[in-house]
């Protein structure tokens, strides 16, 4: 049942659905945090689905039967739920319709006094127009998949916007797509709403899966370039889920090399995700670690250990090429470990990884700091020992740097986690 305010599951148990005993389950709309629906594929999959994604770990491991068995596989249970509904008996597209309602947030006011966004739910008391539970004209759905092809190539927003706002009404009507790209037989949308995907499974393509995750449930995001080899680019979505395809919380989607621009996606979902609050410094000015000398070369190697270097300098690259940062982001500490970066801003962490011989393909990992929840660090020791930090961070894999014991200083790094952290 989908009520105003949950999603209630009524599970009769026994042989039949005959047994006594039933069990009652609520999910507020507040815990989900991503959705999708999933058509059915050929003659022989006579079920299509539903998907829900909820914010909390009910991961169970089963335990292993002997010391030689391989271990069982994992079951979601409420971490992701599917529902089945007969083929052909339920409009998937009008469960999506309702779900978006639900789940997306509502435009206007939909940012906090800080300037984040937040989820903003629909009120319960606001109810969904009929009209988004009107039938799917037949054969809309398919229109729109034989206009989005199978080549790899961007899509013209405004095409877009015309097809998800047609007979299938896949988009709300205040949402617009913003930036779409294709990759084979997927495609990857981004709405002012959310990370909207369409995945084709199967030999047939028929089965195809419709993935919506709210911005609000993104906890860090990478882009990463094609190297001199490969043939795709990449984005990295990690949100607040547990299970994505099994435990986890990573969605990750290639893009055909040349035909997507990450830096412009880069920018879109720092845009979304940590939105336009007061970048201001928390270090005084001149309060930053010693200069480590000017910087000729963004990526340049530096040796196996973290150097602190000219904050300045790597702001005035960030914003220009690569434009990584925000008009009024601020980087107050910058260390380079071998051939990467790790650099703390005024609103984020931002981790370069250039990987492979030529170096030429790159991941940009953004890390929100509201979403960094405790912080660590470890001073150097006797000998070879380094000073350490680790970020814990919500929904998202932790930060680990380690910092140069000769050049970097930790207390600044301390100051600003303390600053942007403990007063949030």
């Amino acid at each position: 049942l989908m009520t105003s305010k949950r999603l209630l599951f009524v599970d009769i148990k026994g042989a039949f659905g005959l047994g006594k005993k039933v069990e009652f389950t609520s999910l507020p709309w507040t815990t989900v945090t991503a959705f999708g629906v999933k058509s059915a594929g050929s003659f022989m999959d006579k079920d299509s689905e539903c998907l829900i994604w909820t914010d909390f770990d009910d991961i169970w491991y089963p335990p292993t039967e002997g010391e030689d068995s391989p271990p069982p596989p994992p079951i979601p249970r409420r971490s992701f739920i599917e529902l089945d509904f007969q083929k052909d008996k339920v409009d998937l597209m009008a469960v999506h319709r309702y779900l978006s309602e639900r789940c997306l947030r509502v435009e206007g006011g939909h940012k906090d006094a800080d300037g984040y966004y937040t989820p903003n739910l629909r009120p319960y008391d606001m109810p969904v127009s009929p009209d988004i539970m009107a039938p799917t004209k037949p054969g809309a759905l398919d229109a729109v998949l034989g206009w989005l092809g199978n080549d790899a190539h961007a899509l013209n927003p405004a095409e877009l916007n015309a097809q998800l706002h047609g007979d299938t009404k896949m988009l709300q009507d205040d949402e617009r797509a913003v930036l779409a790209y294709k990759a084979g037989r997927d495609t990857l949308v981004f709405t002012n709403k959310r990370i909207f995907i369409i995945d084709v499974q199967g030999m047939s393509g028929k089965r195809i899966a419709y993935k919506s995750v709210p911005y609000s449930s993104v906890r860090s995001f990478a882009v990463e370039s094609s190297g001199s080899w490969d043939t795709d680019s990449e984005v990295k979505i990690w949100g607040k889920f547990y299970w994505m395809d099994g435990p986890g919380n990573k969605i990750k989607q290639d893009l055909r090399k040349g035909k997507a621009d990450i830096i412009a996606i880069q920018a879109y979902l720092a845009e979304q995700t940590i939105g336009s609050q007061d970048g201001k410094a928390a270090l005084p000015a001149g309060a930053t670690a010693a200069e480590a000398g000017k910087v000729s070369n963004l990526l340049s190697f530096l040796g196996d250990n973290a150097v602190s270097t000219n904050p300045s300098e790597i702001e005035k690259q960030f914003k220009t090429s690569p434009r990584i940062l925000q008009s009024d982001e601020k980087v107050e500490q910058a260390y380079k470990c071998g051939r990467d970066l790790c650099v703390f801003t005024s609103k984020r962490i931002v981790l370069v990884d250039r990987q492979g011989m030529s170096g030429k393909r790159i991941e940009y990992r953004t890390v929100p700091l509201r979403y960094c929840h405790a912080f660590k660090f470890n001073t150097a020791g006797s000998l070879m020992s380094e000073p350490k930090c680790k970020i814990y961070v919500s929904g998202a894999a932790d930060v680990q740097q380690d910092l140069s014991k000769s050049s970097s200083d930790v207390w600044s790094v301390q100051k600003i986690l303390a600053e942007k952290i403990l007063k949030k």
